[in-house]
């Protein structure tokens, strides 16, 4: 069982055991805190219509993976094309077999990669010999309908006249149930300190708990945690100089913001998006440099560290959500993923010829629930894989 497996399993057996239960006084109870998963939401990483084969990879072998998500958005800064240009990082010696689900319409070695990737419906798929480091890159066209979705920013033009306004806003928020409970001040700093620690880091979570001492309950409100995520780029009119901006997100700042430019002729979109880290929410009151000082040097509410500590992980899990649009085949693998989106000429990509078994249908994606890392194997049917 993987690391992830392992948390995942800690998690659930926590969340079984939180509605109220009061323990004995002076005795306390260990709550499972967010992170490193399980994510949020089934998707991102996304996958496809067909149940995906059986995975091998090397118990000697790791695979880390970084994409770049292009987002090609027509007059209304809609997607209209989605490519990503993956490139998987495979270190170690010993055979590997993968393969990535989503709704895919082709994909092509991309420039470096040393294999060529197999395809078949709604699969990329990858099986070689690692002699102790390889590349596999490609570029996969994706339906957008379908992935658009679970692209982490959402924009809008709007003309007025001689007036071009782009909203930007952060797609990744969701509602979520928070438990809370009495706890001890120096534990919750310490916790605190750690979780900033890795935020600023730009490291995943570790699994972590806290002692909570009498009823751990669940609020009644459902705050909004949403991916803190930095959007650079520019809006450009013919003939005017760019307006061009740089802002995050989320992390305790607005979820949306607009950018105007005036004159005349079809805008030009260009911006570029990325999970951050959590900042702002996490910079400890009164200049103390860390939490466990700001403890000694002001009274602080138990509840409101205790909510800071819940929705700040929270936040960072939803940011390490979307470092993989197109999943790692390595549930252990360190993922990273900048998603750019820019006006392009509406045009379509040619539909690639996969294997017949998948056939023709909707674009609705079929989520395959996996009870805590279980493989799914494909049912009949040949699989081309790529060897080399």
């Amino acid at each position: 069982m993987n690391r992830r497996a392992r948390l995942l399993l800690a998690a659930a057996t926590s969340a079984l055991a939180l509605p109220a239960v009061a323990s004995s006084a002076g005795r306390p109870q260990q709550v499972v805190l967010p992170g490193p998963v399980p994510y949020p939401t089934p998707l991102p990483p996304l996958v496809g219509r067909t149940a995906l084969p059986q995975l091998f990879i090397s118990p000697r072998v790791h695979v880390s993976s970084t994409e770049r998500v292009m987002v090609g958005v027509g007059p209304d800064a809609r997607p209209a094309q989605i490519r990503v240009r993956q490139r998987l990082l495979v270190r170690g010696k010993g055979d590997y077999q993968l393969a990535i689900g989503g709704p895919i319409d082709d994909a092509l070695p991309a420039p470096g990669s040393q294999s060529t990737p197999g395809l078949r419906t709604d699969q990329l798929l990858w099986a070689g010999f690692s002699p102790g480091r390889k590349v596999l890159a490609a570029d996969v066209f994706l339906r957008p309908r379908a992935a658009a979705p679970y692209l982490p920013v959402r924009l809008r033009l709007q003309r007025e006249g001689d007036r071009t306004v782009l909203t930007v806003k952060n797609a990744t928020a969701f509602a979520q149930p928070i438990y809370t409970g009495t706890a001890r001040l120096p534990e919750l700093a310490r916790l605190l300190d750690e979780t900033r620690r890795a935020s600023l880091a730009g490291v995943r979570l570790t699994g972590a708990f806290a002692n909570f001492y009498g009823a751990v309950l669940t609020l009644n409100h459902r705050p909004t945690i949403a991916a803190p995520l930095r959007v650079r780029g520019q809006l450009t009119l013919p003939g005017q100089t760019p307006v061009t901006f740089d802002r995050i997100l989320g992390d305790g700042r607005p979820l949306s913001f607009h950018v105007e430019a005036r004159g005349a002729g079809k805008p030009h979109v260009r911006l570029e998006a990325s999970p951050a880290p959590v900042v702002r929410l996490l910079r400890p009151p009164g200049g103390a440099p860390t939490w466990a000082q700001a403890v000694k040097r002001h009274p602080l509410s138990v509840a409101d560290m205790v909510m800071k500590l819940m929705t700040t992980r929270l936040a960072l899990v939803r940011a390490d959500q979307f470092e993989t649009y197109l999943a790692d085949p390595d549930a252990d693998g360190r993922t990273r993923a900048v998603y750019g989106y820019e006006t392009v000429a509406l045009e379509q990509h040619p539909t690639a010829t996969a294997s017949p078994d998948g056939g023709s249908g909707s674009d609705a994606l079929l989520v395959v629930f996996a009870a805590l890392g279980a493989v799914v194997l494909a049912g009949g049917g040949l699989i081309a894989w790529a060897h080399s």
